[in-house]
């Protein structure tokens, strides 16, 4: 779980709806000025379906997949990483029997965090060479970053969207005002604050939601690249038959300080 998003949601509403109740109060008016239904249905009706007409409609019903991505944080890190990749090591020093074996142990055994690992092992297992070895491995951490940036256009192009459309709530707020005026209509005031809130949603959901969504995805995919250079590295040492020493030492340039481990001799 990723409790960073959580605590800046939870904080962040919070200290909006104080300002919010606070401002209510000073002003004599009821807080609930500030929900209108439409608007809502406006910005983020508006945006889902713009984006929908920018994108295919199954990355589009992705978005409800990457909502979940951004809560949750992989339940290992870099150095449980190195650690498998210098058992496998290791395994495979004594004998290819021992790598197999290795693999096809159970989770507890060998708990195998990235499929990369798994797959390239298996790609040594099969004779095939290094450099297509390498090739593999680069062409699938390629792709899967293609992919991830595509869930990162997919939230800032809702985040484009919002405003765009909050502004086009207020001007059809503007235009009810205005009509209303002509046949005699006398609140004013409220009538242009109603045709403001579609703004503020825009304004809000793009700010403090879909904008900043995106620059959590970045994050991940940047972390990933990370993951995709180290479990390379690793997997082609683990070819080369280098010690878990020499790989530890090697791989410990991957990871942030805090993380590093030496190995045992």
């Amino acid at each position: 779980m990723n409790f960073g998003t959580i605590i800046g949601l939870i904080v962040g509403s919070a200290l909006m709806g104080l300002a919010a109740y606070m401002g209510a109060l000073a002003n004599k008016v009821p807080i609930t000025s500030l929900w209108d239904e439409i608007s809502i249905l406006i910005v983020f009706g508006g945006s889902l379906a713009a984006t929908a007409i920018a994108f295919k409609m199954s990355q589009v019903l992705h978005i409800f997949r990457l909502l979940k991505m951004i809560f949750q944080d992989d339940n290992f890190t870099l150095s449980d990483v190195v650690d498998d990749i210098c058992n496998l090591s290791t395994a495979y020093r004594k004998s290819r029997k021992d790598l197999e074996s290795a693999l096809g142990g159970s989770p507890e055994s060998m708990p195998f965090r990235m499929h990369a690992i798994r797959d390239g092992c298996e790609l040594i297992l099969g004779g095939t060479k290094q450099e297509d070895i390498e090739s593999f491995l680069n062409n699938n951490a390629e792709y899967r970053e293609l992919r991830e940036r595509e869930d990162v256009n997919i939230m800032k192009t809702l985040g484009t969207y919002a405003p765009a459309f909050g502004m086009i709530g207020t001007l059809i707020g503007l235009i009810y005002m205005l009509a209303g005026m002509g046949s005699g209509g006398d609140d004013i005031g409220g009538a242009m604050a109603v045709a403001l809130i579609t703004t503020l949603y825009g304004a809000f959901a793009a700010n403090f939601l879909f904008l900043p969504f995106a620059d959590k995805l970045k994050g991940k995919n940047e972390a990933k690249k990370v993951e995709d250079a180290l479990t390379s590295a690793g997997v082609l040492m683990i070819a080369q038959k280098k010690h878990a020493i020499e790989i530890r030492d090697a791989l410990n340039a991957y990871l942030p300080p805090r993380l590093r481990k030496k190995e045992e001799e």
